[in-house]
């Protein structure tokens, strides 16, 4: 078995820093408590009143993302907020504990006893009705997209027409149909220490053109005592997906394209690569902008009728109401988000041209791999 005591004190360092930090995020006012860390079994986690510790296990810290940890730091900060502020006595999980959870934006599935995780990795589950909807829903845009490898160009074409189409409809009818829209999140955390130029344009494309909220921040590794850059995706279960699809393939991609042409690069070394990479982004952005101003034009106009009944101005109310329940779920986990225009980034610009003429000609194709696979939509040139 593996030794993990030497790690202690920087553990506990750093959950000091999550407290501190939660602390600020949700404006409260909870007094640092000790914390220690334990190697139980059974409890990923607990609050001590009398003694005003809070424990958290070796095997959850080793076990699980850091991002897991913080959750169930907070189901024990609320259960401290029960005891300090609310002046409960049962440290029970009764209505004053949910109130407790509501400060601390904490999803629902961690609030129950701390001895149990929910069954998945991520932060917000969307494990609901609409889940096999969801999946139904990248099945089938999946084997649209297949065409779109067509050689011929204009049934490539018309297939991403198609399935812009259909990705706009499935979100304006969900809109449509679900009082209460129920998102989740995803992390894609690729261990390194600072966000490129060039993932920072792919969020860019997430955030246009695939339905979904994107937030970068920093998740702490246990492990190696380290700091790693992370993307966070916040959308509906399939538009999650979907995103993330994306983002592993154009990230993939961008590197492939680049050893097929870097000999025609009059420039060299890092910046070279990001000026192609950059310029790649930039074309693929450019057609997406294209095939949206297309399918747009397409829409059949609204009579004098139906404006009149105003249907055209209730659904630009229902996705603006979409919208702002998007952003109230980001702001749950993120209360003191602060939006960031990023610097220029240093270019060759012929380079840079080259690299977005070639990304016009990336096209979506493929999607579901197997049976039970959720490798929805990939991305080809």
């Amino acid at each position: 078995m593996t030794d993990f005591s030497p790690y202690y004190p920087l553990w506990g360092r750093q959950l000091l820093a999550e407290f501190a930090n939660i602390n600020w995020q949700y404006g409260l006012a909870l007094k640092t408590p000790v914390f220690e860390i334990t190697e139980a079994e059974k409890q990923y986690g607990s609050w001590q009143a009398a003694t005003r510790i809070i424990r958290i296990s070796t095997r959850l810290i080793t076990g699980h993302s850091w991002d897991i940890t913080c959750q169930i730091l907070k189901h024990e900060m609320a259960h401290q907020i029960c005891s300090e502020l609310f002046f409960e006595a049962d440290g029970g999980h009764g209505p004053l504990f949910e109130k407790a959870c509501d400060l601390l934006g904490l999803p629902a599935p961690f609030r129950r006893a701390s001895g149990d995780l929910p069954e998945f990795a991520g932060t917000s589950p969307a494990y609901s009705q609409q889940t096999e909807q969801g999946r139904q829903f990248i099945r089938r845009i999946g084997k649209l997209l297949a065409l779109a490898g067509s050689a011929n160009e204009h049934e490539a074409a018309l297939a991403m027409e198609k399935a812009s189409q259909l990705m706009a409809r499935h979100n304006l009818q969900q809109i449509q149909e679900d009082a209460q829209s129920e998102f989740t999140s995803l992390i894609i955390n690729g261990r390194c220490k600072r966000l490129e130029s060039w993932q920072h344009k792919i969020c860019a494309i997430l955030l246009r053109f695939f339905y979904v909220k994107v937030v970068t921040a920093s998740l702490y590794d246990p492990l190696t005592d380290t700091q790693h850059k992370t993307i966070e995706l916040f959308g509906r279960q399939e538009n999650v997906a979907i995103a993330e699809y994306c983002y592993a393939f154009l990230a993939g991609k961008l590197a492939a394209l680049w050893q097929q042409n870097r000999t025609k690069a009059s420039g060299k070394g890092i910046r070279a690569r990001n000026s192609y990479y950059l310029g790649l982004l930039q074309g693929f952005y450019d057609k997406l902008l294209a095939q949206e101003t297309l399918r747009d034009a397409h829409i059949p106009k609204k009579n004098d009728d139906e404006k009149k009944d105003g249907v055209q101005k209730k659904i630009t109310a229902l996705i603006t109401a979409e919208d702002r329940a998007l952003d109230r779920f980001v702001g749950m986990r993120f209360p003191r988000l602060r939006r960031r225009s990023g610097s220029g980034a240093m270019i060759y610009r012929d380079i840079y041209e080259q690299g977005r003429t070639d990304g016009g000609q990336i096209i979506l194709h493929k999607g579901v791999a197997g049976q039970n696979s959720e490798q929805g939509l990939l991305l080809s040139r």
